[in-house]
């Protein structure tokens, strides 16, 4: 099984992909699928369909997407040659339900695995590896992450904390490559980076529209450097959702990485100099 989360949601089985024409049930498949291998809630689920409070009849109503899922992934999978039953691929275990992958691929775990081996490369001090993996991580992003479903508060907060991840691997790719001094190649890359993906947010939007009109000019990275500590210091809201992923820094112990000296490696004054 192949998934896809960092764009818009797609998952595969073989060459085959698995799709459903009802919204309510894709928003299933996604919150399974962001979660894959691990057990989701079934009130988690319900919290997705139904934010406002559940319906006469919800349980019913989820059954019918988990069933409609099954008939997909079955017929996905007997037209691939599988073996695995659907009711093995989507299991139903105590309280919920669970997306099992057989091992097969996912952008998110890739773009994990890549991200885990350049902040270690980072801390060992091979900033060449760093971002060369961080660079590749990146490359994984096509667009706003679980795009193409509606978002209910859990694939909000799943989207949420996605997109603090590539937050930070874009600073700590930045911070490699300036230590680099290649100021210049950052500029070109991230140009190409931010056209698959950038948040609309500053300073990343900033970032993204001075490249365009600015391009290869070290102006730009000292002025990303400023507004980033800027929007580190605005006040921390909570994410939504009722399945938190403790993995991942929240925004404050993401922006104490940069308060303790991550980007600030490269002094301003460099860039204006170089």
């Amino acid at each position: 099984m192949e998934l896809r989360m960092l764009g818009e949601v797609a998952v595969r089985e073989g060459t085959l992909p698995i799709y459903s024409a009802e919204v309510p049930t894709r928003q299933v498949l996604a919150l399974l699928m962001a979660a894959a291998d691990r057990a989701v809630p079934a009130y988690a689920l319900a919290d997705e369909l139904w934010p406002q409070g559940l319906p006469d009849g919800a349980q019913d109503a989820l059954e019918h997407h988990i069933g409609r899922l099954r008939a997909v992934i079955g017929a996905a999978s007997q037209a691939a040659g599988s073996e695995r039953p659907a009711e093995q691929v989507l299991a139903s275990v105590p309280g919920g339900y669970r997306l099992d992958t057989g091992g097969g691929s996912s952008d998110l775990r890739t773009f994990e695995r890549l991200t885990g081996a350049g902040y270690r490369a980072m801390e060992a001090g091979d900033l060449h590896l760093a971002g060369r993996r961080l660079r590749e991580a990146l490359a994984l992003w096509t667009g706003a992450p679980l795009s193409g479903v509606p978002h209910g508060p859990q694939l909000q907060a799943h989207a949420a904390r996605l997109t603090l991840s590539w937050q930070r691997a874009v600073d700590r790719w930045i911070d490699a490559e300036l230590r680099l001094g290649r100021w210049r190649e950052l500029c070109f890359d991230l140009a190409q980076v931010l056209t698959r993906y950038c948040p609309d947010t500053p300073p990343y939007a900033r970032l993204k529209a001075d490249l365009e009109h600015r391009g290869q000019d070290r102006d730009v990275i000292r002025d990303y450097l400023r507004g980033r500590r800027e929007t580190c210091t605005a006040p921390v809201r909570p994410l939504p959702g009722l399945v938190p992923d403790r993995r991942e820094p929240d925004r404050r112990s993401h922006c104490a990485g940069l308060e303790a000296g991550t980007l600030p490696r490269v002094p301003l004054g460099d860039l204006q100099s170089a």
